[in-house]
Order: C-alpha cells, then sequence, then structure tokens
C-alpha cells in the first residue's frame, strides 16, 4: 500500500521551514502514536458492540484478559494484576469496583497473606471471555492486515526492541 499521510505533509512541511533539522524520529513516533489512537477506537468500538456481559473500556478488558490468560483460577493479587497489565495499571481500584459489580470479577482475602486480597474471574466472566476470544484476535488480525506474515513478525520484533530499550531507561534512577 502506497500514498502520503499526515505525517509524510509534516515532514515535507519541517523540511521547508528548517531544513538543516532532522525530523526523521517524528516520522516513526508520530506514526506510532497515531497507530496507538485508531487502534484504541477500534477496538474500543469493538468492545462496546461485543454481545455477551459489558466491558466499558480497553483498559477494563485488559484487566479481564490478564486475568484470563492466569489460568486456572483465574486469580491474582491486585499488585500481580498490575504488573500483568499490557496497558497503564492506572485506575485499578476503580476498574475493579467496577468489574466486581458488574459481574465479571471477585475479591476475597488472600489465603496467603491476609493483608492482601486476591482477584478472580467469576464463572460467568470466564465463560463470556471464552466465547468472545476467537473472536477479538481475529478482530486484531484483521486491523493488521495491511502486513504479511513476515512484516507482523518484523514489526513485532522492532517494536521489541524499542520497548525494552524505554522501559530500561524507565527504571533508572
Amino acid at each position: 500500500m502506497t500514498g502520503t499521510d499526515a505525517v509524510d505533509t509534516a515532514t515535507q512541511e519541517w523540511a521547508a521551514a528548517c531544513p538543516r533539522l532532522d525530523v526523521s524520529p517524528g516520522e516513526v513516533l508520530a506514526r506510532v502514536q497515531r497507530l496507538a489512537q485508531l487502534i484504541e477506537e477500534a477496538q474500543s468500538r469493538r468492545l462496546r458492540r461485543r454481545p455477551g456481559m459489558v466491558v466499558n473500556n480497553l483498559g477494563d478488558f485488559d484487566v479481564l484478559r490478564a486475568l484470563r490468560r492466569a489460568g486456572p483460577p483465574y486469580a491474582l493479587t491486585p499488585t500481580r494484576l498490575r504488573e500483568a497489565m499490557l496497558v497503564s495499571g492506572a485506575g485499578l481500584s476503580g476498574r475493579l469496583k467496577r468489574l466486581e459489580r458488574e459481574g465479571w470479577i471477585a475479591r476475597t482475602a488472600s489465603p496467603d497473606d491476609g493483608r492482601s486480597s486476591l482477584v478472580s474471574l467469576t464463572p460467568e466472566g470466564v465463560a463470556d471471555l471464552d466465547r468472545d476470544l476467537e473472536g477479538h484476535y481475529a478482530f486484531e488480525s484483521d486491523l493488521l492486515r495491511a502486513l504479511d506474515v513476515e512484516g507482523r513478525d518484523r514489526l513485532a520484533g522492532d517494536l521489541r526492541a524499542l520497548l525494552l530499550d524505554l522501559e530500561s531507561r524507565q527504571s533508572r534512577p
């Protein structure tokens, strides 16, 4: 697929306005940011339209996926859940309250540590997720339809390298 996107236009404008300025990093970062925005919007639309129990947003769905992939009994402490999430763990307490109210999860005292709780998917939550997992990942595959398998693998590897580098810099003092 060829064409010109808004980033190409901005790059050309920068070249005209400030010819000595290297804006090439922005070509990558702006596209990653725009892709993230478009992907999140598409996923949120799908979540609102999916059959079954209500999922309010991508962050809530991330909580549910983290619990489901933890395997039986589909339970994690809030600390471990935050670590397992792929999106920001910000606002986890509010998410858990909402998901509990909507019947997705149950919170109980941890049998290993009385000071901690355990967040578990309810049986109804597991069943609802399982009915939709194949459809969800088919939807994600469709979002990437412009890439062949090799292109997807290459992009995943390149993004992994960037993510690992940025995460290691975040953990430095």
